[in-house]
């Protein structure tokens, strides 16, 4: 009886270390933010649902991250997590590479200048001077403000490395968006706008969209008024003559 209980207790043992050396870390991460992201604040009015969205960040550099969130963690920024589905490695990392996922503050030094930002962040860390290149995505449903029709999030550069940054919408297999950039030696921030309406189909426009590029229009045709020259009418001058057989000319 007694070697059937130490039997179980070893194989739970086992199994337990099993899961723990097979699961990637990100994912641990994932879970815990997924608690911390699944009721987030303001929820409720003004607020909509992402189909899956895959963050990619195909870099270089030791690090890279990108937030989307204002630099309070306040959301004000019309974009943010709703919940985290599953994250990894697409190629080149190893085994010390280690992806985070959630909520998070981050300080950094930028030239001589300390900086803090709280929000909702997807970031790797592939150890001090490790620039082999890499490639890692997150995949998670967002909420975007539906009182906004662009929003903006930051991606946070090391000082060394070219990374490629992609947001590809998983229903519809489509590019978001996408940008490279590559470190000057400092470690940066770089805010960047995006339509809200492009997480969703490519072919779905709000009408606040609708209206707010009708007032662009309308804009530019005031602003551009004064210099589009004018179309006057045939001076008088110009009126028909006679040639001296009689005929007209025009």
């Amino acid at each position: 009886m007694n070697s059937a209980k130490i039997w179980v207790t070893m194989t739970a043992i086992l199994s337990v270390l099993l899961v723990t050396k097979v699961v990637p870390p990100c994912v641990l991460a994932a879970s815990r933010a997924e608690g911390m992201t699944k009721e987030p604040h303001n929820l409720g009015t003004g607020w909509r649902e992402t189909p899956p969205i895959r963050v990619v960040m195909k870099s270089t550099a030791d690090w890279g991250r990108i937030m989307f969130d204002d630099e309070a963690g306040n959301n004000t920024n019309g974009i943010r997590f709703k919940y985290i589905l599953s994250c990894g490695w697409l190629k080149g990392n190893d085994s010390d590479d280690e992806i985070t996922i959630g909520k998070g503050t981050w300080i950094d030094v930028l030239y001589n200048v300390t900086v803090k930002k709280t929000g909702d962040i997807v970031a790797f860390n592939k150890q001090r001077n490790d620039f082999n290149h890499t490639e890692m995505y997150a995949d998670i449903v967002f909420e975007t403000d539906t009182r906004l029709v662009t929003g903006y999030f930051w991606l946070m550069l090391a000082g060394q490395g070219t990374t490629t940054f992609q947001l590809i919408n998983l229903e519809e297999q489509y590019t978001i968006w996408q940008e490279t950039l590559s470190g000057t030696d400092h470690t940066s921030h770089v805010k960047r706008y995006i339509m809200l309406d492009s997480f969703f189909r490519k072919w779905e426009i709000s009408p606040t969209s609708i209206a707010f590029l009708a007032l662009i229009v309308i804009l530019v045709m005031v602003l551009l008024g004064p210099v589009i020259p004018e179309r006057r009418g045939i001076p008088r001058n110009r009126m028909r003559r006679q040639d001296v057989s009689g005929g007209v000319l025009s």
